[in-house]
């Protein structure tokens, strides 16, 4: 039996339930679009350089909602791309140093002697080769014990043996038990992994080192702030009268200013990138620097001629200066800097606030210093008086003195005018040169060390 088919209806359709098709078909275009850009924003890998240089550090990412969970750059208003908010500590991570696996078996060789700064030999040479295998810095491979080569051996004991920096052997004495151990199949592992570069700062141990898709480039041995904690102590604090020739944000400060100031010699913890670098040596309101890379606001990783084991800085980070000279070219602007504090954090545990650093703020106790005016025309120059009452005298006058008039000044009852020695006097034949204002020059700025 044919079922009777069911005849159409002459009514037509409303307007709106003739378009649902169509407004279906785009909501799944759009949710289709959104979940790709979103999945793939999240998925983006930590420490990669296409990740972080992704972004103009000049512009500004709001947070999403899962923001807190999410592994890429996001920035708010206040950051400045100096320090990188929403980042969470990983679930698992590397341990620092790991095992090697390979079928070869190591053959080990005997030290005979033991090495450090001073000594020269082929048995250098073979130190100096492992070090340079396992990532360390010892310089050329010269046979030379030298200064880098020591620093390279201090880096290895602080962070493969776990030696306290204040425990270390200044000397970096090798002995041949040190020998054997060094050549296990040891390798330096990063805690943060990823594509690209990055560096990882280890307060604790006085140790950096700059990882390249996770393998260890450049690993230095380092001097940080003295401070513990940013509290304004006087253990924590400095006080010295310094040039100031830019700001914190690298903008220059034209004619620079002398100024006296305080800080806090602290390196705050945090996740960072490196946000601007200068060539050959700085001279910053600290004193001069090599070949600074900035990551925190003024705090940067540069070279300096003395690199002590103990903590040493107003709050940068030191490396040797022949190493400053090339790790320019290790690193790039916008990687990321993971740094862990003296108190034990890890790098995303630090918020905003205890990344900053403590900022320059003028000394209570400095006495007012004189500047040098700006123009130095006798016309121009200002003779600053005090309480001592100016007498003038009847003295011929000194044939080298400066003719040159001076302004009167008004300092109270006890001020008076200054002679005018007249320019046409036959007896008195004009200087070869105006002679220098009579303001008192200020000492000489101090030259400190980063």
């Amino acid at each position: 039996m044919n079922t009777p088919r069911r005849r159409p209806s002459s009514k037509p359709p409303a307007p709106v339930t003739r378009w649902l098709p169509a407004i279906a078909a785009v909501a799944v275009l759009v949710v289709v679009v959104v979940a790709g850009a979103a999945g793939g924003k999240d998925h983006a890998a930590i420490g990669s350089n296409a990740d972080a240089g992704a972004a103009d550090p000049g512009v500004t990412t709001s947070a999403s909602p899962d923001a807190a969970t999410s592994t890429s750059s996001v920035t708010d208003a206040e950051t400045s791309g100096y320090d990188v908010t929403g980042l969470t500590v990983p679930a698992s991570t590397m341990p620092g140093v790991g095992t090697e696996t390979t079928m070869v078996p190591t053959v080990k060789t005997q030290l005979t002697r033991s090495l450090f700064i001073g000594t020269a030999g082929d048995d250098v040479k073979e130190l100096q080769t492992r070090l340079t295998e396992l990532g360390f810095v010892p310089g050329g491979v010269d046979g030379y014990f030298g200064e880098q080569t020591r620093e390279a051996v201090w880096a290895y004991d602080k962070l493969i043996l776990q030696t306290p920096p204040d425990q270390v052997d200044k000397s970096a004495k090798v002995n041949n038990d040190t020998w054997q151990g060094m050549q296990d199949p040891i390798v330096i592992q990063p805690r943060r992994p990823g594509d690209g570069t990055h560096v990882e700062i280890y307060l604790p141990q006085q140790v950096a080192a700059v990882f390249t898709d996770n393998k260890p480039t450049l690993v230095l041995h380092i001097s940080s702030g003295t401070a513990i904690t940013p509290e304004r102590t006087k253990d924590n604090s400095w006080c010295e009268t310094v040039t100031l020739d830019t700001d914190a944000d690298g903008n220059p400060i034209d004619p620079p200013v002398l100024k006296p100031v305080c800080g806090v010699a602290y390196t705050p913890g945090g996740v960072f990138r490196f946000q601007r670098e200068i060539s050959g040596h700085h001279v910053g309101a600290l004193g001069g620097m090599d070949n600074p890379v900035y990551f925190n606001y003024g705090i940067a990783m540069h070279g300096a001629k003395e690199v002590p084991l103990n903590p040493a800085s107003h709050g940068c980070i030191r490396m040797n200066e022949k190493i400053s000279s090339t790790f320019q070219n290790y690193v790039h602007i916008h990687d990321r800097v993971y740094v862990w504090g003296q108190d034990g954090k890890e790098p995303e545990q630090y918020t905003k606030r205890q990344s900053t650093p403590v900022f320059n703020y003028p000394d209570p106790d400095a006495t007012t210093t004189t500047e040098t005016p700006t123009t130095e025309t006798a016309t121009s120059a200002k003779v600053t008086t005090t309480s001592t009452k100016v007498t003038s005298t009847t003295t011929k006058p000194d044939p080298t003195a400066s003719t040159t008039k001076t302004t009167p000044t008004t300092a109270g009852p006890t001020a008076t005018t200054t002679k005018v020695v007249p320019t046409t006097q036959a007896t008195v034949p004009p200087p070869t040169t105006a002679a220098p204002p009579t303001t008192a020059e200020p000492s000489p700025p101090i030259t400190l060390k980063q």
